[in-house]
């Protein structure tokens, strides 16, 4: 995303090699915008990733501002149902309209501190380029705290979380709301994927809620797989999971509205989502949220 909102780009030929290598190699934070904004501030390697993408599978678009609808809308259940501070893992770069125009300023810390000004926020990412571009835009507002961008990965779980805690930004003897949406599927090793939530499930307490949207070929048939090779001949790594491997990133956690963990299709998820008439391959991906429940024998699970 070019961080000047401005379509003139810089002759990548005058820039430090490392510079250049960066510019013109797709990043999945990147493209993942322009199926967002349209592409308005793209780099043109992005551009031209995302549009691969869209021509293999015309409804990522569509996906994205599901998942996008779908984030906002829990933000908004988590604040009403009492969580005050918020974990968010893989935020990607916000949205310029977060600046410029009202009706794009729907950003989950701009949800999150319209209901609780007081409320606290981490966002994470493991793209350099996110996290200095979400430091720039994403100021504090008065009598609030402010959100916080670290950089981070979230298959380095341990050390992430160790440093989210040792900063002071989160207290653990409170519930935290974590988002983990369209994240999981840029990373391919399944074993690291699950080894890295059961860290997070772990370390957070009890009454903690974990939000998952997850692309799975069982929602979108095989239009992911067409996506999947485009990204991955640009190296980008991409595994869209089957819903089982979906619903073990959960543990044994149990549903936010009780019982067992209800996965469905993302736009189907919440009841106020504007795309729930949607077919399931528009959604392209599971979602779910589960609550961290006590456990009979210790008093915390897994």
């Amino acid at each position: 995303m070019n961080p000047t909102g401005s379509a003139d780009f810089p002759d990548t030929e005058l820039l430090p090699v490392e510079a250049r290598e960066w510019l013109n190699r797709p990043r999945a934070a990147r493209v993942a915008t322009v199926w967002q904004d349209g592409g308005r501030d793209a780099y043109p390697a992005d551009l031209k990733m995302a549009k691969r993408v869209v021509k293999v599978f015309p409804r990522q678009a569509d996906a994205a501002a599901i998942n996008r609808e779908h984030g906002q809308l829990i933000a908004r259940e988590l604040v009403d149902r009492g969580i005050g501070q918020f974990l968010d893992l893989g935020c990607g770069y916000p949205l310029l309209g977060h600046i410029s125009e009202p009706a794009l300023r729907t950003e989950i810390d701009e949800i999150v501190h319209e209901a609780n000004p007081l409320a606290r926020i981490v966002h994470v990412d493991v793209d350099r380029g996110a996290v200095a571009h979400s430091r720039a835009i994403r100021t504090a507002r008065a009598g609030a705290p402010g959100p916080a961008v670290l950089s981070g990965d979230i298959l380095d779980t341990a050390n992430l979380l160790d440093a989210v805690q040792d900063q002071g930004h989160l207290s653990l003897d409170h519930p935290v709301g974590v988002f983990v949406h369209d994240v999981l599927p840029w990373a391919a090793n399944d074993e690291r994927v699950q080894e890295a939530m059961a860290c997070l499930r772990r370390w957070l307490p009890v009454g903690s809620v974990l939000s998952i949207t997850h692309a799975s070929p069982e929602v979108a048939g095989g239009w992911l797989t067409g996506a999947e090779r485009v990204l991955r001949q640009a190296d980008i790594p991409y595994r869209p999971r089957p819903r089982s491997l979906i619903a073990a990133l959960f543990g044994d956690w149990t549903d936010l509205d009780g019982g067992p963990l209800r996965l469905v299709p993302t736009a189907q998820h919440h009841d106020e989502h504007s795309g729930r008439s949607a077919p399931s391959a528009s959604s392209a991906a599971y979602a779910g949220v589960a609550v961290k429940p006590l456990s009979i024998d210790s008093g915390a699970t897994r």
